[in-house]
């Protein structure tokens, strides 16, 4: 699955696990697993919760969980030549070329493949139209997943979040009720609540407010709705509300991915099947 935020969407694709790219060249993946794999990827919409769905859905899959940025951080913190590059790039208050990304996701793809993971939630990647058409250079891509949340229930969502300063939990004070209309779904989000020790402790961002939230939403669509018009164009994307708190939308989302997923192991197995024919 590949989740890509975009305005107040996160974009999921199920991805097929046949190619990898290497030097700047396709070859083929050698042992890829049947099931499916998945990248979930994007720019950073605070409050649609992407990160968490890609851990819970990755959870449900049994497959790794990884972030791009977390990526960026272990190869930077590790030392090593490439590491050092990265530093001095991101210290001079530049952002990383993609080539520089590509390399860094391409050896953790690499690692998975020799220790047999069956596939991947990719969070934080691609973030442009020219890396998601890299992207789709490297795999299949089968679906494009749209998670969608109201404008009005993010904003509202932003400015209520809040973060322990004692031990740095994050929770959200927000209590969301929206009613059905004609054409909308009920939305209720209940808040998350935080424990009794932690409330003195509680803080709010400078910027979770009204007006600045807004206006991230405005830079942000501009950047990022290119890579979910992408997606769209190609046929790829199947739309998804978020009308819940996460523990009731996992079961409905999970749900809505699962024809897709059977799809996907399908194909795997008769690829399998052919290549145990032709072998024999």
């Amino acid at each position: 699955l590949f989740l890509a935020e975009c305005c107040c969407n996160a974009v999921v694709t199920l991805l097929q696990p046949q190619q990898a790219l290497t030097g700047g060249q396709l070859v083929s993946l050698h042992n890829a697993a049947a099931a499916a794999q998945i990248a979930a990827a994007g720019v950073q919409t605070q409050c649609v919760g992407k990160g968490t769905y890609a851990s819970r859905i990755a959870a449900a899959l049994n497959v790794p969980h990884i972030a791009a940025g977390d990526l960026v951080r272990a190869e930077i913190k590790s030392g090593s030549t490439l590491g050092q590059q990265m530093q001095q790039i991101v210290s001079q208050g530049h952002l990383l070329p993609d080539e520089v990304i590509i390399k860094v996701l391409q050896q953790r793809l690499e690692q998975g493949q020799k220790a047999g993971e069956g596939g991947f939630i990719l969070d934080g990647f691609p973030r442009t139209v020219p890396q998601a058409e890299q992207l789709s250079r490297v795999t299949d891509i089968q679906l494009a997943l749209n998670l969608s949340l109201r404008q009005e229930v993010l904003v509202e969502k932003c400015c209520g979040r809040r973060i322990c300063q004692h031990c740095g939990k994050n929770y959200n004070i927000a209590d969301i009720y929206l009613p059905a209309s004609r054409d909308r779904p009920e939305i209720v989000m209940p808040p998350l609540s935080a424990p009794p020790e932690c409330e003195p402790h509680l803080e709010i961002r400078e910027d979770d407010t009204p007006d600045v939230v807004l206006k991230r939403l405005r830079v942000y669509q501009e950047g990022a709705a290119p890579v979910e018009n992408y997606y769209r164009k190609a046929g790829l994307l199947l739309d998804f509300e978020i009308t819940g708190g996460i523990p009731e939308t996992t079961p409905r989302l999970m749900a809505a991915l699962d024809p897709y997923i059977k799809a996907v192991h399908r194909s795997s197995s008769s690829k399998e099947q052919h290549a145990a024919v032709v072998g024999q």
